[in-house]
């Protein structure tokens, strides 16, 4: 799914080769002073690759790039040494399902689950040899308790950074559904080490690592109490990118006169004749852009609180007959 970070990288990398943006070849004097400038349109701190004088490279804290070159370690991310963290994700409350799930995310997510769980892979290997998953192929097994016992029958499906919901380690259990299994093994996970989760927790990781955008983030909880098919439609439109897009294609297209801009300020005698007219229809296209967008946030916030509507009329009028019309059902 796309995120913010390819797109920043992306951007820099325009900039620094002076095509696609800017409408002229800039001096190139202009390459580190606009550039930094520029800069103050991200919410993380550009730094210089400092292995070459001559490059000026902008990169960004969660570039891969940043990473691959040891200019920062992942370490470095508030995020990344964040806790482990367990919840139920299953409903709870109803009556029993079969099947409910308990997830943990987090750097120990491997090493808590390893010490609770033994796959039938290994039923005749030492229990105290390394358990390393493969992620994304289930393992069944059992979770045993702090005191060696066998508390559920499980299936394991671990999903390892990045390719998870959160780009932390992921591992499910998957376990029987009644209550008092679930509070069970979401128990033995807690006494191996992890935290319990607030409500949100894993969405909000999802966030802070760049797995969701927050409009993605906020469609996420609106699929989950969408009430009608139409609002599940729309929060479902939201999680793929729908707002997303726009608003990163208006940001673009703002940095993109903000560029053009701030080159003429410095060096106009360079630049080639001011189209104003160009100038100012990108604006009003970006204009009309916002201004639809927000005409469909009522409709937006109608699909999830729905209507209330009363069928007023004398006796025997058809009444009912219009409200199964609306529904579709012959009652």
């Amino acid at each position: 799914m796309a995120t913010l970070h390819p797109f920043r990288s992306q951007l820099f990398t325009h900039l620094r080769h002076r095509h696609a943006i800017l409408p002229s070849v800039i001096p190139k004097k202009l390459s580190t002073r606009l550039l930094r400038k520029f800069s103050l349109f991200f919410s993380s701190t550009p730094k210089l690759r400092a292995d070459n004088s001559n490059d000026h490279t902008l990169v960004l804290k969660k570039d891969e790039r940043v990473w691959g070159s040891g200019l920062m370690n992942p370490s470095d991310h508030p995020v990344a040494n964040s806790s482990t963290i367990a919840a139920i994700v299953t409903s709870l409350g109803g009556p029993p399902a079969a099947v409910g799930i308990v997830r943990l995310s987090g750097p120990s997510s491997v090493s808590i689950v390893g010490s609770i769980f033994r796959s039938m892979k290994k039923k005749f290997k030492d229990r105290t040899s390394e358990w390393r998953p493969k992620s994304h192929v289930v393992e069944y097994g059992f979770v045993f308790d702090s005191t060696g016992n066998v508390i559920d029958e499980v299936l394991m499906v671990p999903m390892l950074a990045p390719k998870s919901y959160t780009r932390e380690d992921v591992i499910e259990l998957q376990c029987h559904g009644s209550e008092t299994c679930l509070n069970r093994v979401l128990r033995a996970c807690l006494q191996a080490g992890a935290t319990l989760a607030e409500p949100g927790e894993f969405t909000l990781r999802a966030f802070l690592n760049g797995r969701l955008d927050l409009s993605q983030a906020e469609n996420v909880g609106k699929l989950i109490s969408a009430k009608s098919m139409a609002a599940a439609d729309a929060a479902l439109a939201g999680i793929q990118g729908g707002l997303s897009s726009l608003v990163k294609s208006l940001r673009m297209q703002c940095i993109e006169l903000l560029t053009e801009i701030e080159a003429r300020l410095d060096f106009d005698d360079e630049m080639p004749p001011l189209n104003l007219d160009e100038i100012m229809d990108k604006i009003y296209g970006m204009v009309t852009n916002v201004e639809s967008a927000l005409e469909t946030a009522n409709y937006d916030k109608l699909l999830q609180s729905g209507l209330q509507i009363a069928i007023i009329g004398r006796p025997n009028v058809g009444k009912s007959s219009l409200l199964n019309a609306w529904s579709k059902h012959a009652e």
